[in-house]
C-alpha cells in the first residue's frame, strides 16, 4: 500500500500567511510595512490606536508623516541600514500622533526579502513607552534629590545614571553607556594599590548577586587629588529575581580617616614621650585619655549627626514618596501604570529598608532615646550578625547617664564583644548590668574562650597588641571609674567597667508633666459623629500626605495638626480630638513623653504611634507609654483608617 504525502499546516504557505495576517491584526503593539522608498503598505489596528490615523489615511503616504521635524533625519539613517539587510532592535525615538502630541517608541524594524532573497522593504514594530520614559524620569528625580553621591549600572557595568554630587565627588562627568562600573578617574584600594575596574566593589556586587559592605576605596580625581570613600553598592533585579543592574551609594570618610591619623599620630608621641620623659608621664597619660575619648565622642556625634540627617531627611522623603505613590495606584485604572509604579514602590521600599539598616549601623537610636541598659539589649541581639550569641541580664533598677558617659560606655562594651569575636574562640558571651547598693554602676562582660595573660597588659613590648583594653581602662580613669580584666588561657575573659554614679542619676525618672491650661472631664468615644483626628509630625510633607488619605474618608475629620510634642498636648487640651496619630521623633517633647502626658490626661483620646523607625524597642516604648497601636510610617497609606476606626469606630451623621 502507498501513502500520499501531504503538507503539514505549517508547511502549507496559504496557512503561513494567514497566521501572519491574524498576529499583524490582533497585535498590541503597532505593526507597519512599507517599501524602500518609506512608503506605507500596511497598516494594523493597534497602528490607528497608538498613531491616531486610520489604514485608509495612511497606506500610500510616506512614514515621514509620523516624524518630527527636528528628527527627519532617522527616516533616511534607517532605510540605508535596511538596504544593507540591517536589523534595527529596539531603537528608542519620538513620533507625532495625528493631533500633533509625542509620543515615546520603541521601534524594531526588520528588512522583508521576495522569493529571491532580494530586499523589498520594511515591517516596523512600534511600542508605547511612555509610562516606562515617565518612571525612569520620577526615579532620576528622586535620586538626583539625594544629598549623597548616587549612580547605577546595567549588568554589564555601563553607567546608566549619576547624580549630582556623584559629578561632584568624581570631579568629571563621566560618559553614560561608556564609562564603567565607578566614574572616578582611578581608584585604589585603602593601602594604596590600584583597583582594576574588575574588582571594583560594584563588580563584585553584581558578579556575586549580594551587597558588598565595609571596603574602603580611594578616589582619584582628574585634577590628582584623591578622596577615600565607602562604597554601598548593592544588585537590582527584576520581578524574577535576575540581575539587572546595580546601585550605588559613595559616602566620603574623608573627616572619619583624618581623625584616625590624628588619633594614630598623637598615640606615637604619647609613647615616645613615656620613652624619653619619665617626669612627664602623668601629664602625657591625661592628654592621651582625653584625646582618646573626645575622638570616640567625635565619632559617636558625626555618627548620630549623619544617622539623624539620613532619618530626619532622606528616611522622610522616601515614606513620603510612598504614601503619595500608594494614593496614586489605588486611583489608577491602568494596570501597566499601576505595574510601573508598583515596582517604583518597590525600589523605594528597599532604598528605606537600606536607609534604616545605615542608620542603625552609624548609631544606634536605642541609647539616646531609651539609655544604655536597653542600648546594650539591643547591641547583643545585633552582634549574632557576627556568629556572637549574647546573653544580656540588664539591671533591674534603672538610672540615668549623660551622653557623653553613655556613649563611652557603650563604645567600651562594644569593643570588648569585638575582642571576643576576633581572639577568643568562642561563640557565647554575657553581659549583666547591676547598680549596688553603694551607687556604683557595674557592667560585667564575660566569656569562656581561650584566655590570655593580664600581665602582658603591663609589658611595653606586648602592648600595642592589647591597645584597645588599655583605651577603655584610659576611658573609665577618665569618667572617674575603672576598667579590671581577669583571664587565664583555656578558662575565659571576665571585664568589669565601674562607674560611680550621682545620686539623682539612680531610681525611676519622673515624667515631664507639662502645665494644664483647663481641665477635662473624661469622655466615652461617640459613635453618631466623625472621628476628630489631630496629625502629630514635625515633617510637613509626612503631614500633608497623611491628612490627604484621612481627608478623602467621610467619617474621618482632620481638626489640627502639630509639628512637635509640646504642640500636640497644648492642642489636644483645646481640641479634644477622640485620635491622636504621633510620630516617635518630635522636638520639644518626644513622641513617647507626649504620649504618655496625653494618656494620663484624656482617657478618651486613642493615640496611634507612627516612626520611620520599626524597631521593637520603639513600639514597646510607645504601647508603655499608652498608645493603643504602632505603625511603620510607609504602611500608613493602607492601614491608618482601618486602624483608628478598629480602636475609634464612627457613623457619619
Amino acid at each position: 500500500m502507498t501513502y500520499q504525502a501531504r503538507h503539514t499546516p505549517a508547511q502549507d504557505p496559504d496557512f503561513v500567511l494567514a497566521q501572519a495576517a491574524a498576529i499583524i491584526k490582533f497585535s498590541d503593539d503597532a505593526i507597519i510595512s512599507k517599501d524602500l522608498d518609506g512608503i506605507v503598505l500596511s497598516w494594523n489596528k493597534a497602528a490607528e490606536s497608538l498613531f491616531g490615523y486610520s489604514a485608509a489615511e495612511m497606506i500610500g503616504r510616506p512614514v515621514q508623516v509620523l516624524i518630527p521635524p527636528e528628527r527627519c533625519h532617522e527616516e533616511g539613517q534607517i532605510l540605508t541600514r535596511l538596504r544593507k539587510g540591517d536589523h534595527i532592535d529596539h531603537y528608542e525615538t519620538v513620533r507625532k500622533r495625528k493631533d500633533g502630541t509625542l509620543i515615546d517608541i520603541s521601534l524594531t524594524v526588520i528588512p522583508l526579502k521576495d522569493r529571491s532573497g532580494r530586499i523589498i522593504g520594511a515591517s516596523k514594530i512600534a511600542r508605547d513607552i511612555s509610562q516606562q520614559k515617565q518612571s525612569v524620569r520620577r526615579f532620576r528625580e528622586l535620586v538626583e534629590a539625594l544629598p549623597a553621591a548616587v549612580y547605577t549600572t546595567d549588568v554589564e557595568g555601563r553607567l546608566t545614571h549619576y547624580n549630582q554630587a556623584a559629578q561632584n565627588l568624581w570631579g568629571c562627568c563621566p560618559e553614560l553607556d561608556t564609562a564603567r562600573w565607578c566614574g572616578s578617574w582611578r581608584r585604589y584600594r585603602s593601602d594604596g594599590t590600584e583597583m582594576p575596574l574588575d574588582q571594583s566593589p560594584m563588580a563584585l556586587a553584581i558578579g556575586q548577586n549580594h551587597p558588598v559592605r565595609g571596603v574602603e576605596m580611594v578616589i582619584e580625581r582628574p585634577d590628582g587629588s584623591r578622596v577615600p570613600v565607602l562604597p554601598f553598592p548593592t544588585p537590582l533585579r527584576d520581578a524574577a529575581g535576575a540581575v539587572i543592574g546595580g546601585l550605588n551609594m559613595l559616602v566620603d570618610i574623608s573627616a572619619r580617616k583624618q581623625a584616625e591619623e590624628q588619633l594614630s599620630r598623637s598615640a606615637a608621641e604619647s609613647e615616645e614621650r613615656v620613652a624619653e620623659r619619665t617626669q612627664e608621664l602623668r601629664c602625657s597619660q591625661e592628654r592621651l585619655r582625653a584625646l582618646a575619648s573626645e575622638l570616640t565622642l567625635t565619632e559617636q556625634r558625626e555618627r548620630r549627626r549623619l544617622a539623624t540627617d539620613l532619618h530626619d531627611y532622606l528616611a522622610q522623603i522616601v515614606v513620603a514618596s510612598r504614601i503619595k505613590l500608594s494614593q496614586t495606584i489605588s486611583r489608577s485604572r491602568d494596570q501597566d501604570l499601576s505595574a510601573s509604579l508598583l515596582r517604583i514602590d518597590e525600589m523605594l521600599d528597599q532604598a528605606l529598608t537600606y536607609t534604616r539598616s545605615l542608620v542603625a549601623e552609624l548609631s544606634p537610636h536605642v541609647l539616646y532615646q531609651f539609655g544604655l541598659s536597653k542600648s546594650l539589649v539591643w547591641l547583643g541581639d545585633q552582634m549574632k550578625h557576627h556568629d556572637l550569641a549574647v546573653t544580656v541580664h540588664p539591671a533591674p533598677a534603672s538610672f540615668t547617664l549623660p551622653d557623653d558617659h553613655a556613649v563611652l560606655l557603650f563604645q567600651s562594651v562594644r569593643e570588648l564583644l569585638f575582642n571576643i569575636v576576633k581572639h577568643a574562640r568562642t561563640d557565647k558571651a554575657s553581659i549583666t548590668v547591676s547598680v549596688d547598693a553603694e551607687k556604683e554602676l557595674w557592667i560585667c562582660v564575660e566569656d569562656s574562650g581561650t584566655g590570655f595573660d593580664v600581665t602582658t597588659l603591663t609589658r611595653p613590648a606586648d602592648a600595642q597588641t592589647k591597645f584597645g583594653l588599655l583605651s577603655i581602662r584610659e576611658r573609665m580613669e577618665l569618667l572617674g571609674g575603672e576598667c579590671e580584666v581577669s583571664s587565664s588561657l583555656g578558662v575565659g575573659t571576665l571585664a568589669i567597667l565601674r562607674l560611680p554614679l550621682a545620686p539623682s542619676c539612680v531610681g525611676s525618672t519622673t515624667p515631664a508633666v507639662m502645665p494644664r491650661f483647663e481641665s477635662e472631664p473624661a469622655a466615652s468615644k461617640s459613635l453618631d459623629r466623625c472621628v476628630k483626628v489631630l496629625l502629630v509630625d514635625d515633617h510637613a510633607m509626612v503631614r500633608q500626605g497623611l491628612r490627604s488619605i484621612l481627608d478623602s474618608y467621610g467619617d474621618l475629620d482632620v481638626v489640627g495638626e502639630a509639628a512637635d510634642g509640646q504642640d500636640a498636648v497644648i492642642m489636644a487640651r483645646s481640641l479634644r480630638p477622640d485620635v491622636v496619630v504621633m510620630d516617635v521623633n518630635l522636638p520639644l517633647v518626644d513622641g513617647i513623653e507626649a504620649t504618655r502626658i496625653l494618656c494620663q490626661e484624656h482617657q478618651a483620646i486613642t493615640v496611634i504611634g507612627i516612626s520611620v523607625r520599626n524597631d521593637p524597642q520603639v513600639r514597646h516604648a510607645m504601647t508603655d507609654a499608652g498608645a493603643a497601636d504602632f505603625l511603620p510610617k510607609e504602611s500608613a497609606a493602607s492601614r491608618l483608617y482601618e486602624v483608628i476606626l478598629n480602636h475609634c469606630p464612627a457613623v457619619k451623621s
